[in-house]
């Protein structure tokens, strides 16, 4: 009978756990209430970490702007100014999806050989006009840690 007893408080104690934990921060805040508008990357020193083996540098990222929409679409990586946005390597950018929770930015769209890319970052921290991201670039072997900020845009921003 103690078992049962122990048993029951241990499952409701499980279901406690998993209703409070990744439905947002101490605060209240939840990343989806914000993350919808534009954002920009900083090109601030610091604003961007590539860590790992490489002679890439920050300036070698040519995304500037994240139009995050409501219907769960985004439009990202925009070099700012062209109509077409293009990485450092020539690539076409395309539009996406994404979903996100508090501690993770999923980014999915289809490159330019008709694949499709996903692109999973960590979200270190945020708050309604900030957000602090980290991924892993596999094809690379870099870890990439940035901030984009809302309504920002920096006069280095023009590549």
């Amino acid at each position: 009978m103690l078992s049962k007893i122990l048993y029951r408080a241990a499952v409701v104690a499980a279901l406690i756990l998993t209703c409070s934990c990744g439905v947002g921060d101490d605060d209240g805040q939840r990343l989806g209430e914000y993350i919808v508008g534009t954002w920009y990357r900083g090109w601030d020193k610091g604003d961007v970490i590539i860590d790992g083996d490489t002679d890439l540098e920050p300036e070698n990222f040519s995304y500037d702007k994240f139009v995050f929409m409501p219907d769960g679409k985004y439009n990202g990586m925009m070099r700012n100014g062209s109509f077409t946005a293009y990485d450092v390597f020539g690539d076409v950018i395309y539009e996406g999806t994404y979903r996100c929770d508090n501690n993770n930015l999923r980014l999915e769209f289809v490159n330019e050989s008709g694949s499709n890319q996903k692109i999973l970052a960590q979200v270190m921290s945020f708050t309604e006009d900030t957000i602090t991201l980290r991924y892993e670039n596999e094809e690379y072997n870099v870890t990439v840690t940035m901030i984009i900020r809302k309504n920002y845009s920096s006069s280095t921003s023009s590549l």
